[in-house]
């Protein structure tokens, strides 16, 4: 197989991953849960900013495989 097609393989199977990963975190109850690092409180909402920065490098990778040269 190609480079190509093996990079755009791997990048679709770690974007499916991410989604399935992300669709179940935000569907758990514990979401909520508030944790303290030292005076930092990392709630829910913090939570989601990481799930979406994940999403998003996942589909960066997914595109980037578009452009890469043989």
């Amino acid at each position: 197989m190609k480079k190509k097609t093996i990079l755009r393989l791997i990048s679709l199977i770690m974007l499916i991953i991410a989604v399935i990963f992300v669709t179940c975190a935000l569907c758990c109850p514990t979401l909520g849960t508030t944790i303290y690092i030292g005076s930092f409180a990392f709630g829910a909402e913090q939570w989601r900013i990481c799930y979406a920065i994940y999403i998003f490098v996942m589909v960066a990778l997914f595109g980037a495989s578009f452009i890469v040269k043989d």
